[in-house]
């Protein structure tokens, strides 16, 4: 193989020429709060806990592989949280009517 054709090493930095890469809101990820309030819905007790754990650590860690702070990724997990327990709400209401 060519000098000129070595594989160069990816960056470990998701920032950009014009700076960091700054992702989508978590709590706009529709898909994504409808899909786990219907998990949650459907799990009671410690199961449902430690799913909710899981999701929960799962989307911090991607936002922070993002390049977000902790504090950053606090937040928006914390949003996210918000939307679920909105659209568990909606379920249930949805259920009475």
């Amino acid at each position: 193989m060519p000098p000129y054709a070595a594989i160069q090493p990816r960056r470990r930095s998701v920032a950009n020429e014009n700076g960091p890469v700054v992702p989508f809101p978590a709590e706009r990820r529709t898909a994504h709060v409808r899909r786990c309030a219907g998990e949650l819905d459907g799990l009671h007790g410690e199961d449902a806990r430690l799913y909710w754990l899981k999701v929960c650590r799962e989307l911090a860690a991607e936002l922070q592989k993002l390049g977000s702070s902790e504090n950053q990724a606090r937040a928006a997990v914390f949003a996210f949280q918000d939307e679920v327990q909105q659209e568990l709400m909606r379920l249930h209401q949805a259920d009475e009517a």
